[in-house]
């Protein structure tokens, strides 16, 4: 595997990574420029940047950088700076890959459906999920990343949920959007949100408070979805749903949709 697709790889789990490249090689430096490495979180490397003293440094350099991001340039004399007897010099970018946010998406009904094309759009890694094998397919969804048609509780162990996840629940019935909160509640999420009536959202915030989920978690959870546009159609209703996740990537308060006595389940 190159260390291309590895970024790739690392992306589409969720794993940050710094790539190294080394953009200028002085002397008898140990590696050219263009010469690469990847590092991860835990360490480990692929490629190389020249090998002993200068890529324990680079190393260092990058994990360092990882929790804080930024882009950096270093710049040695490897004698002088590094007591490298080839000495040289080697100029290094240090460059912080962040994981794509990521948009789940259980139910791939109308809402669904466009929601996926908004989240695409707005640079999400878009996952839909849906337990109805006519509906979650690849020709209904060409904007999504990943298509899924299996009973939500037998793909749960397999989603990524991580500070960088966004999860909606549009599912067909009311049953499934519960299942499916109970289990995203206990993750780790950057958003989380559910459709439904005003009715709906208090039996479900209800059945959390039974299950021992506390108050602080379920203020978390955005129920109603969606921002207050005055949104009706399914495609407006994505609308909405897709701008209450740039306001809260944006850090901004949200203005949430208002639930009705009475809501229709999305198809």
């Amino acid at each position: 595997m190159s260390i291309f697709d590895e970024i790739v790889a690392a992306r589409n789990v969720g794993v940050p990574v710094v790539l190294a490249t080394v953009v200028e090689s002085l002397g008898s430096a140990p590696r050219e420029a263009g010469a690469k490495m990847l590092i991860k979180a835990d360490g480990s490397i692929s490629g190389t940047v020249g090998g002993g003293a200068i890529e324990k440094r680079v190393m260092e350099e990058a994990l360092q950088l990882l929790p804080k991001g930024g882009a950096k340039l270093l710049h040695y004399d490897l004698g002088k700076d590094l007591g490298m007897s080839c000495g040289g010099q080697m100029t290094v970018f240090l460059e912080p890959l962040v994981p794509a946010l990521r948009l789940i998406i259980f139910g791939a009904g109308h809402i669904g459906t466009a929601l996926s094309q908004i989240g695409k759009l707005l640079g999400f890694t878009v996952w839909v999920i849906d337990n109805r094998r006519e509906y979650a397919t690849p020709e209904r969804l060409p904007f999504a990343d990943k298509v899924i048609a299996k009973e939500y509780a037998e793909v749960f162990a397999e989603l990524p949920f991580d500070e960088n996840t966004y999860a909606v629940l549009v599912t067909h019935k009311h049953a499934h959007d519960q299942e499916i909160l109970e289990h995203c509640v206990r993750q780790k999420f950057c958003y989380l949100g559910m459709i439904g009536s005003r009715n709906k959202v208090a039996k479900a915030f209800a059945r959390l408070r039974e299950i021992g989920i506390d108050e602080g978690t379920i203020g978390h959870v955005h129920a109603p979805i969606g921002m207050e546009i005055g949104a009706n159609t399914p495609a407006e209703i994505a609308v909405a749903i897709a701008a209450e996740l740039v306001a809260v990537k944006a850090g901004m308060a949200v203005k949430r949709a208002k639930a009705t006595e009475s809501a229709k389940e999305p198809m």
